[in-house]
């Protein structure tokens, strides 16, 4: 295992963590999350937690901690599968072993998003290390089958109401400023077809490759291009043929060919009325109606959060006692888990360390100092003023101050 040398008790064990996190591969496709959900529960066994293992589809796990009972309920989610390290050529190390190269954690997912993950296991830990919570839930999930945007991670958590929380507070890879609003995604499948021939003779044959850049570029005419002037402040609406494929051989007229387009939305935007727009234009492109079929594979609205609930006043009063600036908040470019709330009266803040920039990158990095220590000069107050509960007890709590380490008492009031 990779070793840093640091005063800070606390630094060296979310480092500690996040280098065995980076060694435990839960990349997509297949999105194995089980041996990494069994590294973490068995870190959390025995600290007073009630846990359990959720999996509707082998071998996507997902893993509920949870401490206290009723309301107010406080979630902290974050996802633990990351995208494929892809070429193995860009990466000067095993994408999969953590290497610290002086301040800075390079490995598959430091950022994006297991830098969080770390943070929330470390989290877990300290609450029980404190005596645990007087009143309310506070749960941490940590989820697969978010890289995919699909349906069997924190929106099966979500469907059937195994996490109800009033504040769901999402990992992300923010520099610890805040995300407090989120842009609608919605995936669509358009399949073209035809019939085929000899390339030979192609004008005897209908060729749906052909057909598919019609379409393509008729909804490129129609809407795509106009979305430019669809703003709501700073957030864009957005959208990007992402794949296609089609054909059989080189030599031979394809019989069908399809594309995947991702259309992001403002929150004012919804996920029906996207939808039901491309339809309109695809039944005004002139091609015939059994010629193409269009598919909708995920579809969420975004949200418009509030910098006066709760939670967000907790993470800005910290910010502003702890790191001395006001509160960012980001404009929202990706997409969280956060989304799948997205309809319910809840409060949804995304938050976390590592570079945003950073997120899907292959060389995945982790600034140690600036990340971790902001997350831990920030989390203790931010449990402090969170509805969900006082701490039992209290007990020293480092605190990373740039390259130096304040070991502070805590003061004898309780944590919130």
């Amino acid at each position: 295992m990779n070793s840093i040398n640091t005063k800070s008790d606390v630094e060296a064990s979310l480092v500690s963590i996040l280098t065995d996190l980076i060694g435990l591969r839960s990349d997509y496709p297949p999105g194995d999350t089980v041996e990494i959900c069994r590294y973490t529960e068995h870190r959390l066994d025995n600290l007073g937690y009630r846990i359990k293992n959720h999996m509707d589809v082998t071998p996507i796990n997902n893993l509920i901690v949870e401490m206290g009972d009723g309301s107010p309920s406080v979630v902290f989610n974050v996802h633990v599968d990351t995208v494929g390290p892809g070429l193995l050529s860009a990466w000067s190390s095993d994408p999969c072993r953590a290497e610290i190269k002086g301040k800075r954690v390079y490995g598959l997912g430091a950022a994006n998003c297991k830098g969080s993950m770390a943070l929330h296991i470390w989290l877990a830990e300290e609450i029980s290390r404190c005596g645990g919570i007087k009143n309310g839930t506070i749960s941490f999930t940590f989820v697969g089958d978010e890289e995919s945007l699909g349906p069997n991670g924190t929106k099966s958590l979500r469907d059937r109401s195994i996490i109800r929380p009033d504040i769901l507070i999402v990992g992300a890879p923010s520099s610890n400023d805040l995300l407090i609003d989120e842009r609608g995604v919605m995936w669509l499948r358009l399949t073209t077809r035809g019939t085929g021939g000899h390339a030979g003779d192609p004008a005897s044959a209908d060729n749906a490759i052909d057909r598919l850049v019609r379409l393509l570029r008729f909804l490129e005419a129609e809407i795509f291009c106009n979305l430019k002037d669809r703003k709501e402040g700073e957030i864009l609406s957005t959208a990007n043929v992402g794949k296609i494929r089609g054909g059989t051989n080189t030599n031979v007229v394809p019989v069908e060919a399809v594309a995947e387009i991702d259309r992001r939305l403002l929150p004012g935007e919804r996920v029906e009325q996207a939808l039901g727009e491309i339809q309109t234009a695809l039944r005004k492109s002139g091609e015939p109606g059994d010629s193409y079929e269009l598919e909708l594979l995920v579809g969420t609205n975004g949200f418009k959060g509030r910098s006066d609930r709760q939670g967000v006043i907790a993470f800005s009063e910290a910010i502003r006692q702890r790191l001395k600036r006001e509160p960012v908040f980001l404009t929202p470019v990706g997409a969280f888990d956060g989304r799948h709330f997205g309809d319910d009266d809840i409060e949804i803040i995304n938050v976390g360390p590592g570079e945003s920039s950073e997120g899907l990158k292959h060389h995945f990095v982790l600034d140690i100092w600036r990340s971790f220590q902001y997350s831990n000069r920030l989390i203790t107050p931010i449990i402090r003023r969170l509805p969900t509960s006082c701490l039992t007890r209290k007990r020293k709590v480092g605190v990373i101050n740039t390259q130096t380490v304040l070991i502070k008492r805590a003061k004898k009031k309780p944590l919130i």
